[in-house]
C-alpha cells in the first residue's frame, strides 16, 4: 500500500512539474519577429498619387475585407492660409497642419489596396481642439465597436518658447506642434465609420498635464489586458528632457478616460516612439513595436530601425529577448534589397490569441524632408508597406 501511494504521488509529482514547464515555455519571452519576416511583394507597397502617404493601420471588416486608414496629405508649396509663415508646412512638412486620415480596403490582407475616400480632415474651426491636422491613427475593435484612435492639434499664438533666441520659425511651428492631443471616434462597424455615422467626442482622450508630461501627446496605441482594462502607450514630453518618452495610460473603457499610471524608457539611448501594442495570450505578456530613436545601439544596431519591447503586466517594460524587428531595408520577392532613409509607425495585424499576422510600416527610399519632390516616383518618395510574418514551423 505504501508503494503503491509512493508510486502515484511520484506520478503526480512528475505531471505537476511537466504542467509547471509547459506554462512557462508558454509564458517565455520568445517571440522573434525578425526571423519570421517574409519577404515583400510589390502588391504590399501602397502609395497615392500627388500625396505622402504614412501611418497605416489595418483591420479585417465584418465583409471579410482588409481595412487601411492611414495618414496622407499633399505635396508642394502651401499658399498663405491666413497664416503669413504658412511656408514653413510646404512639402513634408505639411503633415502638422494639412495631414488627413484618408482609408483603403484589400481583398487580401497583404495587398493591393485601393484608394476609396478621406475619413478625417481638420476643417479649420478655432473653437476645435482638432481643428488642423488629423494624424496617427491606429484601428481597433473592442467588443462590438470599432475605435479610431488619431492625433490632432489647434494653434496656440500664446504660446511661449523658453528659449528666446530660437528661430522664429521653428517658434512659430512649436505655437501648432504645442497642441498636439489624441482623440478617438467610436462606430458600431467599418461601414458606419466610413459612411461617416461614428460619435466623436469635444475633447481629447489624452492631452499633457504639465506635470508629468509636456509638449505633445502624440503617437496612441491601445490594446486590452487580460485584467479586461485598456492601456494606452503614448509619446510625450518629460521636463528638461531632450528625448521623447513613452507613457503608459488605464481605464475601464477603451474611449475615456484614461489615467497616467508610469513612464517607459526615460533615457535618451533607450528613446523610441511610434509603438504599436498587443497582448499576447500565448505568451502572457505585452508586446509593442516601435521605432527606435536612439544611436546608442543599446536596444538594436540602429537608429530608425523596427525594435521589440515587452512588459508582463503592461506598466513596466523593457527590451524583447529578440528586440530586433528589421533594419530600415526592404528584402523584395526576387532577392533585390532595398535600403530605406525612414522605416517607421510599425502596425501588427494580430488574430485572436495576439498573434501577429503581418507588419505594416511607413517608409521612404530618399529623404523626404530634403527640398520638394513631389515629381519623385511614388516607389522613391513615401509608402506604406506589407511585410508578411510567416507562421512558426512546428517540429
Amino acid at each position: 500500500m505504501n508503494q503503491l501511494l509512493f508510486f502515484l504521488l511520484k506520478c503526480f509529482s512528475l505531471q505537476l512539474f511537466l504542467s509547471v514547464t509547459a506554462i512557462t515555455a508558454i509564458a517565455q519571452d520568445n517571440l522573434n519577429l525578425n526571423a519570421q519576416i517574409g519577404e515583400v511583394d510589390s502588391s504590399g507597397l501602397f502609395s497615392t498619387p500627388d500625396y505622402y502617404t504614412w501611418c497605416s493601420s489595418v483591420i479585417k471588416g465584418e465583409d471579410g475585407k482588409y481595412h487601411m486608414f492611414y495618414s496622407r496629405w499633399p505635396h508642394g508649396k502651401r499658399t498663405a492660409d491666413g497664416d503669413s509663415m504658412n511656408y514653413i508646412f510646404d512639402g513634408f512638412r505639411g503633415w502638422l497642419k494639412y495631414s488627413e486620415i484618408a482609408y483603403a480596403v484589400s481583398d487580401k490582407l497583404t495587398g493591393p489596396y485601393h484608394y476609396v475616400k478621406t475619413i478625417l480632415k481638420g476643417d479649420g474651426d478655432p473653437a476645435k481642439w482638432d481643428r488642423y491636422t488629423m494624424h496617427n491613427p491606429q484601428i481597433r475593435k473592442f467588443g462590438n465597436d470599432y475605435y479610431l484612435y488619431y492625433i490632432s492639434n489647434a494653434f496656440n499664438a500664446n504660446y511661449q518658447f523658453k528659449d528666446s533666441s530660437t528661430r522664429r520659425d521653428w517658434h512659430h511651428w512649436l505655437k501648432y506642434n504645442c497642441t498636439q492631443s489624441i482623440g478617438v471616434i467610436r462606430a458600431k462597424s467599418i461601414k458606419d465609420l466610413i459612411a461617416g455615422n461614428f460619435e466623436k467626442p469635444e475633447r481629447p482622450i489624452m492631452t499633457i498635464d504639465n506635470v508629468h508630461t509636456f509638449e505633445v501627446a502624440t503617437n496612441p496605441t491601445v490594446t486590452q489586458g487580460p485584467d479586461g482594462k485598456y492601456y494606452m502607450m503614448f509619446k510625450s514630453r518629460k521636463p528638461n528632457v531632450g528625448n521623447m518618452t513613452f507613457w503608459m495610460a488605464k481605464a475601464d473603457r477603451p474611449d475615456q478616460p484614461f489615467q497616467f499610471v508610469g513612464e517607459v524608457f526615460t533615457s535618451a539611448d533607450m528613446a523610441c516612439e511610434d509603438p504599436c501594442m498587443w497582448y499576447d495570450k500565448k505568451r502572457k505578456r505585452f508586446y509593442a513595436a516601435v521605432k527606435y530613436y536612439s544611436n546608442s545601439k543599446k536596444i538594436i544596431p540602429q537608429f530608425g530601425a523596427l525594435a521589440l519591447i515587452t512588459s508582463k503586466d503592461g506598466l513596466n517594460w523593457q527590451p524583447a529577448s529578440h528586440p530586433l524587428i528589421s533594419l530600415r531595408e526592404l528584402h523584395m520577392k526576387g532577392g533585390k534589397k532595398i535600403e530605406l532613409a525612414h522605416l517607421e509607425r510599425p502596425f501588427t495585424v494580430i488574430d485572436s490569441k495576439g498573434q501577429v499576422m503581418a507588419l505594416f510600416a511607413a517608409a521612404s527610399i530618399e529623404e523626404p524632408t530634403k527640398g520638394d519632390i513631389e515629381h519623385v516616383q511614388p516607389e522613391n518618395n513615401t509608402f506604406n508597406v506589407c511585410f508578411p510574418i510567416k507562421p512558426i514551423k512546428k517540429h
